[in-house]
């Protein structure tokens, strides 16, 4: 049921990398030049969607005409990657990553246009790495605007994740000798520091900075990790208070917040496989995850929205559904909640999370303003009612963290 309702009905599929950005006339996703089922070529200048209900999208092109002469003669990228959008005075600024798999040899570009849906016009290279200079790899670019200054956070695999301070009234590096400093990594040892796709919310609510990255190999074994800090340049540190900056190979596949892995809940035709290279939509009083998902490894890519729900102690943790409605979500009663569960709990495996049956009792609930709640040898986190595709109605569904920091999913059996 899910590979037919989400891709098909959806209208995501060979979405990778994506990113939404919200304007007077709806949604437009952008998303990294994939190839397509009713093509025989990948497509060259970011792939672009436009929804009105954050539900079903439709094709809308792509947001440039092929790929820039100097991103291309300095990447021989055969396409453009891991889109950022964001608005400025005059429209809004398009960030593009340009490479080749595995190369280093990578080009971090700026595009504008007055519009979402006018063609974007290439304006330069922001930022470029050789691969021999440093480890550093200038891609999946994500445009944080913090007060009356932007930073650009960029990274992948061998030397981690960088954040450099950009000229807001440019776009380009405010220094451009300056590369940065480095707020998350992991060991090379591991996929040669299997890091990438950095995202950084501001939370007004908490007041602190979320990183998100994608840790492991993206075709079979994605994860989403999160890490939080008072400034945006950091310290990022996990559920333990361990930094993001993870270079012992003991000890890395622990560090980062786990929140969404490859699950299975009974009962459902399809796995959800390597969830990754997420952006946060927030809408103001909801926020939304979006990112990419396979239904076998190495399989095609597609894209899922998901409502971002926040614990008590102010980490976010994900809808195990993809959304059906703008706001879906209703509070539940606590009478509704005792029952029994389907629970994916994740752990350092990058396997598939098959879900366990668990028995809720009345006293192992515990209930505190309109979602949160804590299940006893469950987690802490929130519940709610919201549509589930699986299924094809509403049912109540929780996310959490366990006591030991990794994220748990749960949906309540019907």
């Amino acid at each position: 049921m899910i590979a037919k309702s989400f891709p098909d009905e959806m209208g995501t599929w060979d979405v990778h990398d994506p990113t939404i950005v919200h304007d007077a006339a709806g949604f437009t996703m952008f998303s990294t030049d994939t190839r397509r089922a009713d093509q025989n070529h990948a497509t060259r200048g970011i792939q672009r969607r436009h929804s009105s209900d954050l539900v079903r999208w439709s094709d809308a092109g792509t947001a440039l005409n092929g790929i820039p002469a100097d991103a291309e003669e300095w990447s021989h990228a055969g396409g453009l990657w891991a889109p950022e959008v964001v608005p400025y005075a005059a429209g809004y600024r398009l960030y593009y990553a340009a490479s080749t798999f595995g190369s280093q040899r990578s080009a971090i570009g700026l595009a504008t246009s007055p519009s979402l849906s006018d063609t974007f016009t290439p304006q330069g290279i922001v930022l470029r790495t050789d691969g021999v200079t440093d480890q550093r790899n200038a891609l999946d670019p994500n445009v944080v605007i913090d007060g009356n200054k932007e930073w650009l956070c960029y990274g992948s695999f061998f030397a981690g994740i960088y954040l450099v301070e950009l000229n807001p009234a440019t776009g380009f590096l405010k220094d451009p000798g300056d590369v940065g400093h480095r707020i998350a990594a992991r060991p090379r040892a591991l996929n040669n520091g299997s890091i990438e796709g950095p995202f950084i919310y501001h939370s007004p609510v908490t007041d602190d900075y979320y990183l998100f990255a994608s840790y492991d190999s993206l075709s079979h074994s994605y994860n989403i990790r999160v890490g939080r800090a008072k400034t945006i340049t950091g310290p990022y540190l996990d559920y333990h208070g361990n930094s993001m900056i993870a270079l012992d190979p003991e000890r890395a596949n622990y560090s980062g917040t786990k929140i969404l892995g490859s699950r299975h809940f009974a009962g459902e035709h399809q796995q959800l496989l390597a969830p990754g290279h997420c952006s946060v939509l927030d809408l103001g009083t909801t926020q939304y995850l979006v990112y990419h998902n396979r239904l076998q490894p190495g399989g095609r890519p597609f894209g899922m929205v998901s409502q971002l729900h926040w614990t008590t102690e102010g980490w976010p943790v994900v809808s195990p559904n993809h959304v059906h409605s703008v706001a879906s979500g209703h509070p539940v009663l606590p009478n509704a909640i005792p029952g029994d569960w389907d629970v994916v709990t994740f752990t350092d495996s990058t396997d598939v999370i098959e879900s366990q049956s668990i028995s809720v009792t009345p006293d192992m609930v515990q209930t505190s303003g309109s979602e949160g709640c804590v299940l006893a040898g469950v987690g802490s986190g929130a519940v709610w009612q919201e549509y589930d595709w699986s299924v094809q109605k509403e049912r109540v569904v929780f996310s959490g963290l366990t006591s030991e920091g990794w994220g748990v999913l749960a949906k309540r059996q019907v």
